[in-house]
């Protein structure tokens, strides 16, 4: 909701505000989201991709954090 009224705020076409409410919504996903983020050692895949060629299933995460 709040990207669509973002987009409307923004003077986008109401026809184009499908896809860009998806867009942004995919976009938050991948940044917010453990397994839908790009994994670290290769950006190409996602961690949901990398666990599933282990055959693993997360159960627990630890945030680190780099920096001050």
């Amino acid at each position: 909701r709040i990207a669509e009224e973002t987009a409307k705020a923004e003077g986008k076409p109401e026809a184009a505000m499908t896809k860009i409410v998806e867009g942004r919504v995919t976009g938050f996903y991948k940044g917010e989201v453990l397994v839908d983020q790009a994994f670290a050692k290769d950006a190409k895949k996602s961690v949901a991709q990398v666990l599933q060629e282990a055959g693993v299933k997360p159960t627990a995460f630890t945030r680190f954090r780099v920096g001050s």
